[in-house]
């Protein structure tokens, strides 16, 4: 049970629902006026990036947008810098220890995290799907299994801004149960199971769900958070609706992981964090921090925080819960 009454705790049926299916849904995680405020950032960066010469209908994908929402993160012309906004950004900086998931985010994986992704998307009405079946994970090699079952490595949690309450809006697709169990045998000849996750061929197949067991079309309101465990299969189903599905991901790794769309935050950015910011933003302090494995009480404010003690402490009381239950 989480220590800081500030951080949602996880339910006992949430716990069950998440080792059970490998992810979870949190209704409502988001106030109505941080949706707007969301909401209002997402379209002006939508804006800005079609005065740099996107497609208005082409999909939208953007990451570290924390740090530089803007800038240098579009492909576009030399001459772009002039109307970019490069000061560190305060809505979605305010996301990275919002309430409703940290507490959930530690329960599940510990408080010794770090905000490995920031991204933002969005997704245009299409006939094709926009993603393959797939696992998270580092690439090409993905976290190794242990007795048959790759462990949570990684925890996604994913932001809606829109309604993606009916199916094929450009639904996140899952396969629950399948972060134990693996890829479904398909009903299917072999071909079409190597289609459908194929980096080529996938957006040849019209529905990525059909015929597949358990497949699920997440229906999801704005203002909704999800959990995603990183071995949970799934995909990105077509749009057909007339709705630009905009959402938000932030991942979650263990501190010793090599942060994932950027080398370390910007000075700018991390002088403005307080000591928790700054360690989910991957700013490990002071020496002796062994590469993130221990770093300590000044690196890791998020455990003292979490668990009501210190880094020390907490590492000891670990050990001996662990040993008493061998013992008993």
């Amino acid at each position: 049970m989480i220590k800081n009454q500030t951080l949602t705790s996880i339910t006992d049926e949430q716990r069950e629902q998440w080792e059970r299916d490998g992810y979870l849904v949190l209704p409502n995680a988001l106030a109505k006026d941080e949706l707007q405020a969301l909401r209002d950032e997402v379209d002006r960066l939508d804006q800005v990036s079609q005065q740099l010469g996107r497609d208005p209908n082409a999909p939208l994908d953007v990451n570290n947008i924390i740090d530089a929402p803007a800038e240098g993160l579009f492909n576009v012309r030399p001459d772009s810098q002039k109307i970019l906004d490069s000061n560190p950004n305060e809505v979605f900086l305010n996301l990275i220890d919002h309430p409703a998931h940290l507490g959930m985010v530690c329960e599940l994986m510990g408080a010794a995290i770090h905000l490995a992704w920031s991204h933002l998307m969005i997704r245009p009405p299409s006939p094709t799907p926009a993603n393959r079946w797939h696992q998270d994970g580092p690439k090409p090699y993905l976290f190794p299994n242990v007795d048959g079952i790759m462990p949570c490595q990684w925890i996604r949690v994913g932001w809606y801004l829109t309604d993606i309450d009916q199916s094929d809006m450009g639904n996140l697709c899952i396969i629950p149960g399948s972060h134990r169990t693996g890829f479904p045998k398909l009903k299917k000849d072999l071909n079409h199971a190597l289609k459908i996750t194929s980096f080529d061929q996938f957006r040849e197949v019209e529905k990525l769900d059909d015929d597949v067991p358990g497949a699920m079309q997440l229906k999801v309101k704005a203002g909704d958070a999800i959990l995603l465990h990183n071995a949970l299969y799934h995909c990105v189903v077509r749009n057909t609706s007339n709705v630009f599905r905009k959402n938000i991901y932030y991942v979650y790794t263990p501190i010793w992981q090599r942060l994932g769309d950027r080398d370390a935050g910007s000075p700018q950015l991390i002088a403005r964090c307080d000591p928790v910011r700054r360690q989910l933003l991957g700013a490990l302090s002071g020496p002796n921090t062994n590469g993130g494995i221990h770093p300590f009480d000044e690196g890791v404010p998020l455990v003292h925080l979490f668990e009501g003690k210190g880094f020390a402490e907490t590492w000891h009381q670990l050990d001996e819960d662990y040993v008493r239950q061998t013992q008993a």
